[in-house]
């Protein structure tokens, strides 16, 4: 089938050329728009119990609507927030910010006499601007808004919120993508052109990602506009699609200038390549795009919308080298090799040895790994599971404001208002109480108001807020139960009007019939592990006899409803992933050791690069040379990203170096031959595409933002051991050790991959093919030498 499909491209590459260029063409003004379109968001789990606060809290309290946070501070030191002067200079900055359409009030000590708006030291304040527009729909109003503060000499306003936020961190994934980019595209040119020795032939990996990457941002924009996608698509997306798009092209180019050297035809070479390493890109973009979407199995979109991104790069990429490219080849010929700089870097002393001498020192090193397999197996083994260790001391938080650069206004201003002022005013823990009878009644206020002190009393709260938190404005005791429920009662006129005030702003606040809402602060920020931690707590204090159901929602609510949802899906993530990914390798050796092998060398790579996510990120090793502040977690999402991105790449050099290994051990039988030449035939491949693979994600460790540079980081790390410790050592060693039973399957399995034909098979005008039962004889059941 590949086979035909590469001679059906080369009978119409022209055709085939062009098309594709359209394509591309058409996608690059959608691509452009892409970073508008993503999200900061995408925490929130929509079956959690968080969720369901959330849209209750909207639907009947009203809330829903968006707002910026305004902080005030002024230049002179030891200024006073609550003074006359101080006050003056925000109501002049928001003068023109009140009678805006877009603003909904304006809320801040000014209006409320409440210190929970000034800073803990005195010297700034914050006012919150509420907005009757969603968050979404905020963001194109940050300019705007901006643009009415008009603060005095002497005093300065930032804003931060979601609207803030989101278009700062759009900003800042562009400018780290530009980074990256311009740092990883000259490294990875010349990593290629000392791979190909040839500058035409190192351009074509290259022009192909310069197609698959736009395509696949114009294919996200268009899903963005469907479906939440979190603002970390862009970052990854290029990142994989540098990556996978540089890696497709380079297997097949090799392969291509293999078949020319061989002195074959440029039709004949086309369609040997795209028959063999095409089949090769397609099987592996199959166990990436697989890999990728385990992601699909969570319900939160930062999570989900990474599977469903990654899945549209992979897409791209191979489209792009089993159409443009063996067309481009095509129509290049022998031309491939045109601009040759083998003299050169033999000159500089880098290059220009024969392939057939770096082939024999590839050789060499799978022979010595084979004759002493336990020496070579037991050591590697023992150094990875070290390596991996520190995973065991993984604690994960959802991100906030704070893993942003310092410097950015929206960060800085979040972290003043997490730092500065009192601890979690701006994130209370909500709590809904749902009452058996009417919320102001005596018995039921008595309930309340009792689980609300016990809600105080939970480690992590500092206190709870609500509506029958009543004092006596003479003597400053509290009221009892029964007390409020009549200042509740009483009819309108009856109270003293401070009071009747009071008793009024808290019904709407706080009451909705058989509704209470309670505000729970805790100091403790909702990011971290610690915060999170309280929310289990606050579930578990029993209610009282006139409550029929609690539900806990906030920020922490949010960010430990995200964990547990995670935590539940993911054995069926990684379950359905590994198992998919193991079934397309059987289908393509018709083995059932290789997929085995295959699964637990790939976890083997993964522990080691999860465990240095760890121990640099969660624990901060490394921060000053990586120009990161540690945060003492790590970012939730990240290890599961990070498995369903490499499980798919470590597919990726596991079918090119097998497929070699295959069709040797089918035209030879001879186990450890197959294993050596395989490996002396991809090894030089292999070792360019990983370092690409690393230069690539490298890059990305330069970003600000410590979610992409942390899986950045780990990724690197991934690939570097995956390509040398798995694939040079332990590959062979193993393979050893199990000889013929590498490619042997039961019976029905066995035939079942016979017929359905996806085995590698080496061009027939290189000989007979050898089976268990003699040449180009058919699979039976049994073990090896049947």
């Amino acid at each position: 089938m590949f086979s035909r499909w590469g001679a059906f491209v080369y009978r119409r590459r022209r055709i085939v050329l062009l098309v594709m260029l359209i394509v591309a063409a058409g996608a690059a003004p959608l691509a452009a728009g892409t970073s508008s379109q993503l999200s900061a968001g995408g925490w929130l789990d929509k079956d959690s119990e968080s969720a369901t606060v959330a849209r209750r809290l909207e639907s009947e309290f009203g809330g829903g609507q968006s707002a910026f946070l305004a902080l005030f501070r002024a230049d002179a030191p030891g200024a006073d927030a609550r003074g006359p002067d101080f006050q003056a200079a925000i109501a002049t900055t928001l003068a023109n910010v009140a009678p805006d359409s877009r603003v909904s009030a304006l809320t801040g000590y000014a209006e409320t006499r409440d210190d929970r708006f000034i800073s803990v030291a005195g010297d700034a304040a914050y006012v919150v601007i509420g907005l009757n527009m969603t968050d979404d729909q905020s963001v194109e109003a940050v300019d705007g808004i901006q643009a009415l503060l008009a603060p005095p000499a002497g005093y300065e306003v930032s804003l931060t919120g979601f609207g803030p936020i989101q278009k700062d961190s759009a900003a800042l994934s562009e400018k780290d993508l530009v980074r990256a980019e311009t740092v990883s595209l000259p490294i990875a040119a010349l990593v290629l052109i000392l791979v190909f020795a040839s500058i035409v032939a190192a351009g074509m990996p290259l022009v192909v990602a310069g197609l698959a990457i736009p395509t696949s941002l114009a294919i996200i924009n268009l899903l963005a506009r469907q479906t939440e996608m979190s603002i970390y698509v862009l970052n990854i997306a290029t990142m994989l699609g540098l990556a996978l798009a540089i890696d497709y092209s380079l297997f097949i180019t090799s392969r291509f200038r293999e078949e020319l050297g061989k002195g074959r035809s440029t039709e004949r070479a086309v369609t040997i390549a795209v028959g063999t390493a095409g089949k090769a890109v397609m099987f592996s973009g199959i166990a990436v795009a697989i890999g990728l979407s385990g992601l699909l199995w969570f319900q939160a979109s930062a999570l989900s919308s990474i599977g469903l991104a990654g899945a549209v790069v992979v897409l791209c990429s191979v489209m792009f080298s089993l159409t443009f490219l063996p067309a481009l080849l095509s129509i290049l010929g022998p031309r491939v090799n045109a601009l040759s700089t083998r003299g050169l870097l033999r000159r500089i002393g880098v290059g220009g040895r024969e392939t057939k001498s770096r082939g024999s020192r590839w050789e060499r090193v799978a022979h010595a790994v084979m004759r002493r397999p336990f020496a070579v197996l037991i050591p590697v083994l023992a150094a990875l599971f070290v390596a991996g260790s520190p995973f065991f001391r993984l604690q994960q938080g959802v991100p906030d404001a704070s893993i942003f650069p310092a410097g950015l206004p929206s960060r800085d201003a979040w972290v003043a208002l997490m730092d500065e002022f009192r601890p979690g005013e701006t994130s209370p823990i909500t709590i809904l109480v749902d009452t058996k009878a009417r919320a102001t009644d005596a018995a039921t206020i008595q309930s309340v108001m009792d689980y609300s002190t016990a809600i105080a009393g939970v480690e992590g709260i500092d206190r709870v807020e609500g509506p029958f938190a009543l004092t006596d404005p003479s003597t400053g005791a509290a009221f009892t139960a029964d007390q409020v429920a009549q200042l509740y009662a009483a009819p309108a006129g009856s109270l003293p009007p401070q009071l009747e005030a009071a008793v009024t702003a808290l019904r709407s606040t706080y009451i909705r019939d058989g509704l209470v809402r309670l505000d729970a602060i805790s100091p403790l920020a909702p990011a971290i592990p610690a915060g999170t931690a309280v929310i289990p707590r606050v579930r578990a204090v029993p209610t009282g006899d006139g409550i029929s159901k609690i539900q806990v929602g906030g920020v922490a609510a949010i960010s430990e409803d995200f964990l547990l949802s995670q935590n539940e899906r993911m054995p069926w993530a990684i379950g359905t992933t590994l198992l998919a990914s193991a079934i397309i390798l059987f289908l393509l050796f018709g083995s059932l050791a290789i997929p085995l092998k295959a699964v637990v060398m790939t976890l083997l790579s993964l522990s080691a690069s999860f465990g240095a996510l760890v121990w640099i990120f969660q624990e901060g090793n490394l921060h000053e040379f990586l120009a990161f502040d540690p945060i003492g977690f790590t970012i939730a999402g990240n290890p599961i990203i990070m498995f369903a991105v490499l499980i798919g790449l470590s597919m990726d050099y596991e079918v090119l170096l097998l497929s070699r290994i295959q069709e040797s051990y089918r035209r030879t039988g001879d186990n450890t031959a197959a294993v050596a030449e395989g490996l002396a035939r991809t090894a030089g491949v292999i070792t360019g595409a990983a370092m690409i693979m690393v230069v690539v994600f490298g890059a990305f460790a330069l970003a600000d933002v410590i979610t992409i540079k942390s899986i950045g980081v780990g990724m690197s790390i991934a690939v570097l051991i995956d390509a040398t410790v798995v694939r040079v050592l332990l590959v062979p060693a193993t393979m050893r050790l199990l000889g013929q039973w590498n490619w042997w399957a039961p019976g029905i399995l066995g035939r079942l991959a016979d017929r359905l034909g996806f085995s590698h098979v080496e061009d027939a005008d290189e000989g007979p093919t050898w089976s268990p039962s003699g040449p180009a004889g058919d699979r039976r059941a049994g073990g090896p030498g049947q």
